[in-house]
Order: C-alpha cells, then sequence, then structure tokens
C-alpha cells in the first residue's frame, strides 16, 4: 500500500484534483485542498514585504507541481497538517480520476481509409 503522504501521493492526488475541476465535484475537491493551503500557509508578506501568493492555479502545471511540493514538506513537519491532508485526500478520492494514459493511431503510407475513428473509452451498442 502506498503510504498517503508520500510524495508521489500527494502530487497525484493534487494533480487529479486539479485536472478534474472540469467537474462539479472536481471543482469542490479543488476548493478544498484551496482552502486547506490557505489555512495552513496564509497570505502574509514573504521576505521583500510583498504578499505570498500561493500556486493555485488548477490549469498551470508548474503551480500544480509547486504546490504539491509544498504541502509534501508541510506534511513531513507538521503532524496535525498531515492529519487534515490524509483526511482531505480520503474525502476527495471518489470524486476524482487519475488518468495519464494516451491514445495514438497512425495511419500512413499509402494507406486509403473511407472511414476512420480515433477515440477513447468508446461504447457501441446497436439497436
Amino acid at each position: 500500500m502506498v503510504d498517503p503522504l508520500s510524495l508521489s501521493a500527494i502530487t497525484t492526488a493534487v494533480t487529479a484534483a486539479a485536472g478534474s475541476v472540469g467537474t462539479e465535484a472536481g471543482r469542490q475537491a479543488w476548493g478544498s485542498l484551496v482552502a486547506l493551503a490557505r489555512r495552513t500557509f496564509g497570505r502574509g508578506p514573504d521576505d521583500d514585504g510583498a504578499t505570498a501568493v500561493l500556486p493555485l492555479d488548477p490549469g498551470d502545471d508548474e503551480q500544480v507541481q509547486s504546490l504539491s511540493a509544498l504541502l509534501f514538506a508541510q506534511a513531513l513537519q507538521n503532524p496535525g497538517f498531515a492529519a487534515e491532508f490524509r483526511a482531505w485526500a480520503e474525502g476527495a478520492r471518489p470524486h476524482l480520476t487519475v488518468d495519464n494514459s494516451q491514445v495514438n493511431n497512425t495511419v500512413s503510407g499509402n494507406a486509403q481509409v473511407g472511414n476512420l475513428v480515433q477515440g477513447r473509452d468508446i461504447t457501441w451498442t446497436s439497436n
């Protein structure tokens, strides 16, 4: 069993939440993760006196990776946060999907194709 607080598990959960914002359940999961991050890290000034900005854009892969790293470091240092993150991950898990698969079809050479369907997870039914 994978430790739910390992870097890969946290990265997977955060990436899944970011990738699920297209659904209502996904938006709620991302929103609750953002709330957890804001409670934990706040929005106080950084060393230069400017307002620190958390990486919270689910559409920006670099921000998602940065947020994962911040959460992982916090989970290692703070048992209370680790318990909160674990609870978030367990509650969000049923609403998130992790899918890094790809579909690659190649039609080349002298192929003569009349109809071509390219897709993934297609269910054909006939009546």
